[in-house]
């Protein structure tokens, strides 16, 4: 028995260990990615970490077609440019008030210098590449005075997750140093974030901002995609199950809606996804993340086997309270000015589900809510790095990686499916071997069943065959050698041949003998055989036998009851030829006709001698059984017989007998 719970939990271990293998490999990896990709890039790409800032008095949110339309004095040689180090920020409010967003914004110019080196010739030319940025605004770039990218769609959610890729084929000749100028227009309050910036040929920048692009947008996308797939498959297992309250798989699948909300902002491109600022960030930073926060709680909950009702009365209580205050027609709270403050209200669901996760560990003692609390404590960490992220404190140059903390709950849900899906095949391994067991053991029953009954049925067929037998003695040599026992007895041997009647008794006899062999439904067969029992008889009695026997169909029906009562029937037609006709050849031959619409063979015996025509039935007299047992046994081969002239003298007798019956 202990063997047996060992390897049932097998999987589960294997599984877990697993888990955690994934979790400790895609921490790292992430950790490692977080850093600025393109530290170790080849030359001859240029790194530049070093600019020139100066804050414009312009009030203008569009950026200028060329420099020199300007308006204001970016391009004048009396600009206070100050000297910055890349990447750099500039401090941002947790909150501010509603009418910022309506007024003027805050404009800040970057200057860079690039080497002539980093504009090489090369088959895809030279590129700019700048990591991060980050600003509620809108940002341009330049190449000396030609403007080469802006932001398109709103100001506040304009693709800033996206690394900036722009080509520099015609904008400056090669070999001469280039001026880079990056405008970057925010509202009032928020600040703005710009990292270092690379700028070289193509090929030593390409995989550099692909990474970039995977990690900090397409990533999200790919990961939200995913889980939404699992969601609606775990959709469609509750529709199906939802009778026997897996009411998980139906929470996972909510879960993972609000998930997809909750990084909307992670998916925009750079025309905006058309939808109101203030109902994008309600649905992205209130719905979706507050949303998401209390499924998983209540995910942890199920999966932990935790009640607490009073955390979850709290907990709806406070999610309810945090989306109806914020719905933008209410116009309690300006959502685009206060995003910095959103995220912290979400510390308190955080806090609650890391919670739940190190109590469910500390309760089960399951290596998967071990690693599933252990992930929790991680994420704490990583929510204060976003959290300075987002406020322009620490390295700007990493990415956000919160969007990857689910990443434990979403595997723990596939755990969850993968060991239910072992356990599942267990059971119907053990179903299986059950029943095979089973179905054996009613296998062997059955067989016994099926000789007992083959036992009772031979001895039935003995029986009856034996009382046939015993019948047709009786009847047929029993009544004659009755016959011949009275001639003898009051001797009368001048009115009978006493030795014919015993040979008829012996033919008799040989024929019901003959019957029990086994014939396969050959018609021809049983002929033969009572060719070979009368012939010498008939030649005996002076007369010609010709065989005129073809082929015919087989008679599946031709058992030996059946056998027997044909050679019966062509026995009394013959006897009585030989007694009664005075002929001298007999004619036998076998054809394949139909009868009244149903197939069958016909077995035809014509003679030379003295017409016969039988009267009916009804007069037949009271010493002629031959031919009533010829009609009665024709009748039970459900067959028909006749007799008809032969010509100029003779008769024929004709037996049908159908190829089916019933």
């Amino acid at each position: 028995m202990a063997a047996d719970g060992f390897e049932r939990k097998r999987p589960k271990t294997r599984a877990s260990q697993a888990l955690a293998a994934i979790i400790f490999a895609f921490i790292g990896w992430l950790l490692a990615l977080a850093q600025p990709v393109c530290a170790a890039a080849p030359p001859p790409a240029q790194h530049l970490t070093q600019a020139e800032l100066w804050h414009s008095p312009s009030g203008s949110w569009a950026p200028p077609d060329t420099l020199t339309h300007s308006d204001d004095a970016v391009l004048e040689a009396a600009t206070p440019w100050q000297t910055v180090a890349l990447p750099h920020a500039r401090p941002r409010a947790v909150a501010t008030p509603a009418k910022a967003a309506q007024a003027p914004p805050q404009v800040a110019w970057y200057r860079l210098q690039v080497p002539a080196a980093a504009l090489a010739a090369s088959p895809q030319g030279p590129r700019v590449y700048i990591p991060r940025w980050q600003t509620s605004g809108t940002v341009a770039v330049y190449a000396n005075d030609r403007l080469l990218w802006q932001t398109r769609g709103s100001r506040t959610w304009n693709s800033t997750n996206r690394p900036v890729w722009i080509d520099l084929g015609g904008a400056t000749p090669a070999d001469t140093t280039l001026t880079l100028h990056v405008r970057m227009a925010s509202q009032q309050g928020v600040g703005g974030a710009l990292s270092s910036v690379w700028v070289g040929p193509a090929e030593a920048l390409l995989a550099s901002w692909r990474a970039r692009t995977l990690l900090q947008a397409d990533g999200v996308a790919f990961s939200r995609g995913s889980y939404l797939v699992i969601g609606v498959f775990a959709l469609l297992l509750w529709l199906v199950r939802r009778r026997r309250g897996e009411g998980l798989y139906l929470l996972f699948f909510v879960m993972s809606v609000f998930q997809l909300l909750s990084m909307l902002h992670y998916m925009v491109d750079s025309e905006g996804f058309g939808i109101a600022d203030e109902w994008f960030a309600w649905l992205a930073y209130v719905a979706g993340s507050m949303g998401s926060a209390l499924c998983s709680f209540l995910f942890l909950c199920v999966i932990n086997q935790l009640r607490l009702p009073r955390l979850k009365a709290a907990m709806l209580l406070y999610v309810g309270a945090a989306c109806l205050i914020t719905l933008p027609p209410l116009g309690l709270l300006e959502l685009n000015t206060a995003l910095p403050a959103l995220r912290l209200a979400l510390i308190p669901p955080g806090l609650v589900m890391i919670g739940v996760g190190v109590w469910g560990a500390i309760q089960r003692r399951t290596w998967g809510s071990a690693l599933l609390a252990l992930w929790l404590l991680l994420s704490l960490p990583i929510g204060f790095h976003d959290l300075g992220l987002q406020s322009y404190r620490g390295d700007i140059e990493s990415i956000y990686l919160t969007p990857y903390v689910y990443v434990g709950l979403f595997t723990m849900f596939l755990l969850i499916a993968y060991t239910r899906y072992v356990r599942a095949l267990d059971v119907a391994a053990q179903a299986n071997a059950t029943l095979e067991r089973r179905l054996a053991e009613r296998e062997a029953e059955l067989a016994a069943s099926h000789e007992r009954l083959r036992q009772v049925e031979r001895e039935q067929t003995l029986m009856t065959e034996r009382q046939r037998l015993m019948r047709e003695m009786h009847d047929g040599m029993g009544s004659s050698l009755m016959t011949a026992l009275r001639v003898i007895e009051h001797g009368e041997r001048d009115r009978v041949d006493v030795a014919q009647v015993l040979k008829e008794c012996i033919d008799d006899l040989k024929i019901s003998i003959d019957s029990l062999e086994p014939l396969d439904a050959d018609l021809l067969a049983l002929l033969a055989t009572l060719r070979f029992r009368l012939g010498p008889r008939l030649e005996g009695a002076g007369l010609a036998l010709h065989w005129a026997v073809h082929d015919v169909p087989p008679l599946p029906w031709l058992d030996a009851q059946s056998a027997l009562h044909v050679l019966r029937i062509l026995q009394e037609v013959l006897t009585n030829i030989v007694k009664h006709s005075g002929a001298r050849e007999i004619t036998v031959s076998t054809a394949e006709q139909a009868q009244g619409g149903v197939p069958g063979v016909v077995v035809r015996i014509a003679d030379d001698g003295r017409p016969f025509s039988p009267p009916p039935p009804e007069a037949l007299p009271p010493g002629r059984r031959g031919l009533g047992n010829i009609r009665s046994r024709v009748a039970l081969l459900g067959g028909d017989c006749a007799w008809a002239p032969g010509g100029e003298r003779g008769t024929v007798f004709t037996l049908w007998l159908p190829l089916r019956r019933g």
